[in-house]
């Protein structure tokens, strides 16, 4: 009989714990269509309700939007090549080279008008306060003609002080008219090698002045020239009365066109011995005071008489400098 109420105790304990695993079984079926139809009625019927969808891409569209734009690596255009037409301006960004593109474009309808014509171009725009600017051809040499008497009469009185006042009506001559004779007196009287030396002091060794006294120059070493004139001016080592002498001289497609919108000191260039031969040019060299932006100008051509193809082309760049300077 005791064998028997042993076996009777083992069932019992195996019919509870059956009962207890079934319990729970229930529990856990109840617990999980719970969280099913709280889920389906938190969430619209056919979306999708992994962590990798739609809300995580539309975080990943905010971490886009908000990255900083990137920015093309600027370098002072004056330490640049220039084949062909460049624009470095501080700040711009690749979210800017579809309106850069613009300005190539109307730059370049400029510069076509003188191709259509036979006629070739090289120029620089340089920003004073950035570096930045705008050229095209500005390695190539260009007979420099009467535009280098700018740059000589700069140098001429700093290096001696007295000629701003006793050569004072030789100078206007000079720069106002372009007068040969007048700069003839001076080279004979103070000489040029001195002014090759302050010409290769600021990087323009390749301006070599010989006896027919008008050099060869390209439009970055005749940018170099006058924003070293530029500084000059400012400080007033070239004395006020000289510096006002380079307003309003003759055949300045830079004063023509933009004489009356701001102050400017320049000086031209030119002579005509038929088109296609070293002594045919029409130049143009100066200082924009646009304001808090001024800038160097430097075209230089063998354009001769086309004083008109200068002023377009002068027009464009003044144009462009204004975009890219907002």
């Amino acid at each position: 009989m005791r064998h028997y109420r042993n076996k009777n105790k083992t069932s019992r304990k195996i019919r509870t714990k059956g009962i207890i695993l079934s319990v729970i079984l229930l529990l856990l079926i109840a617990a999980g269509m719970f969280l099913y139809r709280s889920a389906a009625e938190k969430t619209p019927a056919g979306e999708d309700r992994t962590e990798d969808s739609a809300e995580v891409q539309a975080k990943d569209i905010v971490i886009e939007q908000e990255q900083p734009e990137e920015e093309i690596p600027f370098v002072n255009i004056m330490d640049m090549e220039s084949p062909g037409l460049t624009i470095i301006w501080e700040g711009l960004t690749e979210e800017d080279i579809p309106e850069t593109d613009a300005l190539k474009a109307e730059i370049m309808t400029a510069v076509d008008v003188f191709s259509a014509e036979g006629y070739s171009t090289g120029f620089m725009l340089y920003d004073l306060n950035s570096g930045g600017g705008i050229s095209y051809c500005a390695d190539e040499s260009f007979y420099g003609a009467s535009a280098i008497k700018g740059p000589y009469t700069a140098w001429l009185v700093q290096a001696y002080p007295e000629t701003a006042d006793v050569q004072y009506s030789t100078i206007e001559n000079m720069l106002q008219w372009s007068s040969n004779e007048d700069y003839e007196l001076l080279l004979n009287t103070y000489g040029y090698e001195e002014f090759k030396a302050w010409m290769q002091s600021l990087g323009c060794g390749d301006t070599i002045l010989s006896e027919e006294w008008y050099p060869a120059v390209s439009a970055k070493d005749f940018t170099r020239l006058w924003q070293e004139m530029y500084y000059d001016f400012e400080s007033e080592s070239i004395p006020s009365e000289i510096r006002d002498l380079y307003t309003g001289t003759m055949e300045s497609a830079i004063c023509e066109t933009l004489g009356e919108q701001y102050p400017v000191y320049s000086k031209g260039g030119w002579i005509g011995e038929g088109l296609g031969t070293y002594y045919n040019v029409q130049n143009d060299a100066g200082i924009v005071m646009k304001g808090e932006n001024p800038y160097v100008l430097v075209v230089l051509s063998d354009a001769y008489g086309r004083i008109d193809l200068l002023s377009n082309l002068v027009g464009v760049l003044d144009e462009a400098h204004t975009a890219l300077s907002e």
